[in-house]
């Protein structure tokens, strides 16, 4: 075999490798994909549903409130949107139509769900949130664990409480108005 047989073996071993290789590049998972869509028939809405709450009317007692007692009432929340809601407290103030404001006391405030207006009142309901009254409202509501699905309904459970250390001019003030803000933030 001469210099001419040897070149025509190395040039069909090569011409099979290149083709080997070639297949071996041609199959498996390589892809070139792409896609568009024209908005020219006029612009893309995106709808992302409606959110709406409804709260019933908070039932509290009517029991004379001292120092170291809670007062528990039920209120019943509505999801009427079609998105599910995280809610949220934005604000709580306590009032008095005295002149006077200063012997307001200083409550602490809670807000949880309970399985019935019963276990509310009884005091078997713990809250996910809890806070005192402030002349001002927080730029952002503070977030709860309670998320409402779409169009479901829940006893929320307010509890009203006065610290150990109530001061002794609150004694007599059975005209206090309590605002709780409850707020709803799309899940």
């Amino acid at each position: 075999m001469g210099a001419r047989g040897t070149w025509l073996v190395v040039g069909v071993v090569a011409t099979v490798v290149a083709a080997v290789v070639s297949l071996g590049e041609a199959g498996g998972s390589l892809a070139r994909l792409s896609d568009s869509a024209s908005t020219a028939e006029g612009p893309v809405v995106v709808t992302s549903g409606s959110a709406a709450l409804t709260l019933g009317t908070l039932s509290l007692p009517t029991d004379p409130l001292y120092p170291g007692l809670t007062l528990n009432g039920p209120v019943t929340v509505t999801n009427d949107g079609t998105v599910g809601l995280t809610l949220g407290v934005a604000g709580a103030t306590v009032t008095s139509v005295h002149a006077d404001t200063r012997p307001v006391p200083a409550l602490v405030l809670g807000l949880g769900t309970a399985s019935s207006a019963t276990d509310c009142r009884a005091g078997r309901t713990a809250p996910v949130w809890s806070g005192a009254a402030a002349d001002t409202a927080p730029a952002v509501a503070a977030p709860t664990s309670v998320v409402l699905a779409a169009g479901e309904s829940r006893i929320l459970c307010v509890s009203v409480a006065m610290s150990d250390d109530g001061r002794s001019t609150s004694q007599g003030l059975s005209d206090l108005a309590l605002s709780l803000r409850v707020t709803g933030t799309q899940v």
